[in-house]
């Protein structure tokens, strides 16, 4: 049955390497991740810039939707009307819907920040601990009703991905 599933949590929380593991083209499951679309604009960080990134994925994600994908739609959602707005999409086409926020300390985020091996790429340099800090607390402050959540660094994430997977199938 179609789903859309809302995978929301700080910088390093596992979202991607979660929605990796969830993603199939046979079965039409597609991971949709905000920050792939931030490039598409200057300073994505300036509300004005965040506001017009989200406009771009709701309208990406109707587009999967009216598709017949399910769609792991994966982002920080520093505002929660950012994921509230996507929930909606889904509701209008009866298409269920289940949200995961992704927990764990501030240490194990910036450990794993420090860790990841798009750092050893040089794409971009490991966030400052007041950055991946504002972000969690955004995340925290603004909570997503009937959020399902995670904590990925006391359970192994195979079995945060078959929780989720439950909610897919």
């Amino acid at each position: 049955m179609q789903t859309l599933i809302v995978l929301r949590g700080a910088p390093a929380s596992g979202k991607t390497t979660i929605a990796k593991q969830l993603r199939d083209f046979d079965n039409k499951v597609v991971w949709f991740k905000t920050d792939n679309l931030k490039e598409f604009f200057d300073n994505p960080s300036d509300d004005r810039a965040l506001d017009e990134v989200f406009k771009t994925c709701y309208a990406v994600l109707e587009n999967l939707l009216d598709r017949g994908y399910t769609v792991v739609y994966e982002g920080i959602f520093k505002k929660s009307e950012y994921a509230n707005n996507a929930i909606e999409i889904a509701k209008k086409r009866n298409i269920k819907y289940f949200v995961y926020q992704l927990d764990c300390s501030i240490e194990t985020l910036i450990k794993r920040d420090k860790e990841r091996s798009d750092q050893t790429n040089g794409i971009r340099p490991p966030m400052d601990r007041n950055v991946i800090e504002s972000l969690l607390n955004k995340v925290i402050n603004n909570p997503i009703e009937n959020a399902i959540f995670l904590n990925t660094e006391e359970d192994a994430l195979e079995e945060c991905i078959n929780e989720i997977k439950k909610n897919i199938q």
